[in-house]
C-alpha cells in the first residue's frame, strides 16, 4: 500500500488536533513572536536612553560652564566689594597713618583718593551682579549700597572730634553687617547652586 507525502501531513495534522497539539504550536509561535518583539522594543528603549543620556551630558556641560562663568563673575563682584570694606575699616580704624620714612597720610584722604575707583568698578560689574544673584542677595547688596553712602557722609565731617569719631563708628558697624551676611549668603547660593546643576 502506498501512502503519499499529501496523506501523511494530514495524518500529522489530524493526530496534533486530537493531542491539542495546535495549542502547543501557537503557544510556542506566540512565544517566539513575543520574544522578538520584546527584544526590539528594548534595543528601541536603549536607544532613546542613550540618546537621552548624550543630552543630559550636554546639559551638564553647559550648566558647568555657566556656573564657572559666574563664579569668575561673583568673585569679581566681592573683590571689589570687599576692597571698599577694606578702606572703610581703615578710615573707620584710625585717623592717620605713620609709614616707616617717617611721613603721615590722613586716613580721610586715601579714603576718598580711592573712593572713585571703586565707584567705577562697581558700576562696571553691578549689571551682570543683579542679573545673577537672588533676589535676598540683591537686598544685601542694596544694603550694603546705602551703608557705604552713609559711611562716606561721616567721613566727610572736616572737624575731628566725637561727633565725627561716633558717626563713622556707627556707620561701619552697618557696612560689617551687611558684609558679614553678603559673606554667607554668597558662599551658601554658590554652594547650592553648584551642586542643583549637577544633580538636576
Amino acid at each position: 500500500m502506498k501512502i503519499e507525502i499529501a496523506d501523511w501531513s494530514i495524518f500529522i495534522l489530524t493526530t496534533l488536533g486530537a493531542f491539542g497539539g495546535w495549542a502547543v504550536v501557537v503557544a510556542a509561535l506566540t512565544h517566539y513572536l513575543a520574544d522578538i518583539f520584546a527584544k526590539r522594543a528594548l534595543q528601541r528603549e536603549a536607544a532613546k536612553f542613550s540618546e537621552r543620556l548624550a543630552d543630559l551630558g550636554h546639559e551638564l556641560k553647559l550648566r558647568e560652564s555657566s556656573y564657572a562663568k559666574h563664579l569668575d563673575l561673583l568673585l569679581d563682584y566681592y573683590a571689589t566689594f570687599y576692597r571698599h570694606y577694606r578702606l572703610c575699616q581703615n578710615a573707620a580704624n584710625q585717623d592717620a597713618h605713620q609709614y616707616p620714612d617717617g611721613s603721615i597720610i590722613k586716613t580721610k584722604d586715601v579714603f576718598f583718593e580711592q573712593l572713585e575707583h571703586y565707584l567705577s568698578e562697581s558700576k562696571a560689574q553691578e549689571g551682570k551682579a543683579r542679573l545673577v544673584l537672588p533676589a535676598h542677595l540683591l537686598e544685601l547688596h542694596d544694603e550694603s549700597i546705602f551703608a557705604f553712602n552713609e559711611f562716606k557722609d561721616a567721613m566727610k565731617r572736616t572737624t575731628y572730634d566725637e561727633i565725627f569719631h561716633e558717626s563713622k563708628r556707627k556707620a561701619f558697624a552697618k557696612v560689617q553687617s551687611a558684609k558679614d551676611r553678603l559673606e554667607v549668603g554668597l558662599r551658601e547660593f554658590l554652594r547650592t547652586e553648584h551642586l542643583l546643576k549637577v544633580r538636576e
